[in-house]
C-alpha cells in the first residue's frame, strides 16, 4: 500500500518539484536582464523570491496534474507518466516562452500591442507541441512500461539553480572578475558538481535522500522568513488639530466623465445626476474648467503636481512620476494632514510614483495577497491573475467610507478615483438604460478597438444604445459619490469639509466621427466639469473664468494655508474666484496638449478662440467657441489674426513648459522603458 502510494503521489510530486525549480531558475536568470547593478536585491530577498516562485510554481504544476490524473488516468485509463510527461513538458516551454516574451518586451516597445497576443500563441505553440510530442512518446511506448529516474532530471534542476545564485554572486560579490574567468570556473565546478551528485544518486534510496535534502534547501527560506519576520510597524497617527480651519480635504475624480453628463450643465440631462447636481448647488461651479490633456496618465498628473503635461513628462503611461516634480500629497502630508487614496486605473497603480506623500495609498487592481516573486516569466503572470481585486463603484465607496468613518477625528487629505464610466460600459442593473430595445442588445460594450476602427456600433441605434449605457455608468457614479458625501455628513464633518469635484478628461461619442478618448483635444474630452465647495455654509456660485485643473493643487494648498516647496512652479490658486472677487483673478491663456494617439497634439484656449496644432503633420485648427461651441467649422483660413495669436500663445507657453522643466531638472521625455506590467495594463484599457 505504501509502495503504491510513494509511486502514485510522492514520485509525480517530485517531479512536478524538479520542474518548478527549473522554471524558477529561468526566471531567476532572467530577472537578471530586468535589472540594473543598483537594483540586485540582498540575498535574502533573493532567496526568498526563488523559494516563493518555486512554491507558486509547484501548487500549479501539481494541482494540474492532479486534475488530468483524475481524468485521463484513473477516469480515463491513461498511463500515469504520458499524463505526467505531457504536464511537465507543457509548463517548462510555456515558462520558457513567456520570460523569453517578458524579456524582449524589456527592450522594445515597438509591438507593444501584441504583448497578451503573443502570449496567448506562445502558450498554444506549448499545449500543441506538448500533445503531439506525448502522443508520439506514447505510440513509441505503448507496449512498454518504461520506468524513468529523475536522477539526470533533479541534477539539471540542481545545476540551474546553481546557475541563477552563481549569476547573482557575480553581479553582486565578484563583478571585478573577468566574465569569461567566472564563467570558466563555474563550468568546472558544474562539471565536478554533476559528476558528485550522479554517484551520490547512484540508487533509488540515496536519490530520494537527495530529493529530499534538495526541497529542504529550496524551501527552508519561508519558514525562517516567517518566524524570523518583524513586527508590522503600523506609521505614527498625525495627531489631529482643532486649531485649523479647514482639517478636512476631500479631492473626488471621476476617469472618463464629461462635462455635459452632468445636468447641472446640461439641462437635458436635469433628472440624471441629482447628488453631484446638489454638490455643485453647494460648491463654485466652474463653467470654463479644461484637463490638461485628454486621457488619464497627464490629466491627473497635472492635477496632483500642478504642472503642465510637458514638465512632469509623465505623459504616455510609460515609466513613472519623476521624483523632482512637487505632489499635492507631499504637501498636505508636510502640513501635518493624514494623507489617503482610494482609486481604480491600472496606469495609476504604485508602479507609477503617484503615491509619493500618501502614507495610505489603497489602489486597486490590487492583490488579496502579497507574493514575493520574480518580476518576469509565467509565474509574475500566474500571481498577477489570480485573486485580483477589482471593486466597482459601490465597492470603492465602502471602502472610502469605512476608512472616512475610522479617521474622521484626525486632520486628513482624501483622494478618491472613480473608475466606472470608462469602457467597459456595464452598468448594474439598476442603472442599465429603461428602453427596451437597448436591452435587448445586451448590458454592457466593452469592444474598444471595434468602436475605435468603426467596425462596431456602425449604425445610429448602436451608437445610441452604447450612450445609454454610459449614462447608466454615470447615473451610478453619482449615486456612488451621493453615498461618499453623506457619510461626512454623517460624521459631522460635511459642512466644515473642503471638496474638489472634477474629472480627468471626457469621452468622445462619434462628435467628431471619434470614439472613447486620448485621440483629439476637441472639448467632449478636455472641457471637464469642476467644484470646490469651501467649508462652512458659504452659498454656491457659478464662475464662468477660464481655468485649468492644473490649478487645483495650488488652490487646495491655499485655502488649507498648506505652503507648498516651489510656490513659484505652480499657477495661482482660484481663491479670488472662490472669494467672489473675479477682479483679484487674472484669466490667462490655458494650454491643453499630451494626446495618446496619431499625431502629437498641442492647444491653446485665449479669449473665445480655441487653436490645435499638430506636431508630425503640421495640421492646425481655430474654432470660436462662442460662435461654434460644438467645434464644427475651423477658422484658419477665414481668421489669419487669431490663427497668429495662437501659434504665438502656444510657443510662449511651450517655452515657458520647457523653462520650468530645466528650473526643475527634469530630463525631456523622462520615462522608463515600457515593462511588461505597463504593457498589459495598457492593453487592458485599450490604450493599445
Amino acid at each position: 500500500m505504501l509502495t503504491r502510494f510513494l509511486s502514485s503521489f510522492l514520485r509525480p510530486l517530485a517531479w512536478c518539484f524538479l520542474a518548478s525549480v527549473i522554471i524558477a531558475s529561468l526566471e531567476a536568470l532572467g530577472s537578471f536582464a530586468l535589472l540594473d547593478s543598483g537594483s540586485i536585491p540582498l540575498l535574502p530577498e533573493f532567496l526568498l523570491e526563488f523559494t516563493t516562485t518555486c512554491a507558486v510554481l509547484l501548487a500549479v504544476i501539481t494541482v494540474t496534474w492532479f486534475f488530468l490524473w483524475f481524468f485521463l488516468v484513473w477516469l480515463g485509463g491513461a498511463r500515469t507518466g504520458i499524463v505526467l510527461f505531457f504536464t511537465l513538458y507543457f509548463f517548462i516551454v510555456a515558462g520558457y516562452l513567456v520570460l523569453i516574451l517578458d524579456l524582449v518586451f524589456a527592450y522594445t516597445n515597438e509591438y507593444a500591442a501584441y504583448w497578451g497576443l503573443l502570449m496567448r500563441y506562445f502558450v498554444g505553440f506549448a499545449f500543441v507541441s506538448a500533445v503531439l510530442i506525448t502522443l508520439v512518446l506514447g505510440k513509441i511506448t505503448r507496449n512498454r512500461q518504461p520506468s524513468v529516474s529523475p536522477r539526470a532530471f533533479s541534477i539539471f534542476a540542481a545545476l540551474l539553480a546553481g546557475m541563477a545564485f552563481a549569476l547573482w554572486f557575480r553581479e553582486t560579490r565578484f563583478s571585478q572578475v573577468s566574465g569569461n574567468l567566472y564563467l570558466g570556473i563555474f563550468v568546472a565546478a558544474a562539471a565536478v558538481a554533476a559528476a558528485a551528485l550522479w554517484a551520490l544518486a547512484a540508487t533509488p534510496r540515496r536519490l530520494n535522500a537527495m530529493l529530499f535534502i534538495f526541497a529542504v534547501l529550496v524551501f527552508l527560506p519561508l519558514p525562517i522568513r516567517y518566524f524570523t519576520r518583524p513586527p508590522v510597524s503600523n506609521p505614527a497617527p498625525v495627531p489631529a488639530s482643532s486649531q485649523r480651519d479647514v482639517r478636512h480635504v476631500v479631492l473626488i475624480t471621476v476617469d472618463t466623465l464629461r462635462r455635459d453628463a452632468l445636468g447641472c450643465y446640461n439641462p437635458d440631462k436635469a433628472d440624471h445626476t441629482p447628488r453631484l447636481d446638489g454638490l455643485a448647488g453647494e460648491s463654485a461651479m466652474f463653467t470654463e474648467a479644461y484637463s490638461t490633456a485628454p486621457w488619464t496618465c497627464p490629466s491627473v498628473t497635472s492635477i496632483l503636481t500642478g504642472l503642465a503635461p510637458q514638465v512632469h513628462q509623465f505623459v504616455d503611461g510609460k515609466g513613472a512620476l519623476t521624483e523632482k516634480a512637487p505632489t499635492l500629497a507631499e504637501a498636505m502630508r508636510d502640513a501635518g494632514y493624514h494623507t489617503a487614496a482610494f482609486g481604480f486605473n491600472g496606469l495609476l497603480l504604485p508602479r507609477s510614483k503617484l503615491d509619493r506623500g500618501f502614507l495610505e495609498y489603497h489602489w486597486f487592481p490590487m492583490q488579496k495577497f502579497q507574493v514575493k516573486n520574480f518580476d518576469a516569466g509565467l509565474t509574475h503572470y500566474i500571481v498577477s491573475r489570480c485573486g485580483r481585486q477589482l471593486p466597482d463603484a459601490a465597492g470603492l465607496t465602502d471602502r472610502a467610507i469605512h476608512w472616512i468613518q475610522h479617521n474622521h477625528d484626525r486632520d486628513f487629505f482624501l483622494w478618491i478615483h472613480y473608475f466606472d464610466p470608462h469602457i467597459p460600459y456595464m452598468p448594474p442593473e439598476k442603472y442599465q438604460p429603461e428602453d427596451a430595445a437597448f436591452r435587448e442588445k445586451g448590458a454592457q460594450f466593452k469592444e474598444t478597438r471595434g468602436g475605435r476602427m468603426g467596425s462596431a456600433a456602425r449604425s445610429a441605434e448602436d451608437r445610441a444604445w452604447i450612450k445609454a449605457l454610459y449614462d447608466g455608468e454615470v447615473r451610478y457614479i453619482d449615486a456612488e459619490v451621493g453615498r461618499l458625501l453623506d457619510s461626512l455628513r454623517k460624521q459631522n464633518i460635511y459642512d466644515q469639509a473642503l471638496v474638489a469635484f472634477t474629472s480627468d478628461h471626457g469621452e468622445e461619442f462619434w462628435d467628431h466621427d471619434r470614439f472613447e478618448h486620448g485621440h483629439t483635444l476637441y472639448n467632449e474630452l478636455v472641457h471637464v466639469p469642476l467644484f470646490i465647495k469651501q467649508p462652512g455654509n458659504a452659498p454656491g456660485m457659478r464662475v464662468d473664468a477660464r481655468v485649468s485643473t492644473q490649478a487645483i493643487m495650488p488652490t487646495l494648498l491655499d485655502l488649507c494655508d498648506a505652503a507648498p516647496k516651489t510656490p513659484e512652479i505652480l499657477l495661482p490658486p482660484l481663491s479670488p474666484l472662490l472669494a467672489g472677487a473675479p477682479g483679484a483673478y487674472e484669466e490667462k491663456p490655458v494650454y491643453i496638449g499630451a494626446s495618446l494617439f496619431h499625431d502629437h497634439l498641442e492647444g491653446i484656449l485665449f479669449g473665445p478662440m480655441k487653436y490645435v496644432h499638430a506636431s508630425l503633420s503640421g495640421h492646425e485648427l481655430l474654432f470660436n467657441l462662442v460662435d461654434d461651441p460644438k467645434e464644427l467649422n475651423s477658422l484658419v483660413f477665414q481668421d489669419p489674426a487669431n490663427l497668429e495669436t495662437g501659434r504665438q500663445l502656444l510657443e510662449e507657453a511651450r517655452s515657458a513648459d520647457t523653462r520650468l522643466r530645466e528650473q526643475l531638472d527634469i530630463p525631456k521625455d523622462a520615462k522608463d522603458v515600457l515593462n511588461h506590467e505597463d504593457i498589459r495594463s495598457l492593453e487592458a484599457l485599450g490604450y493599445l
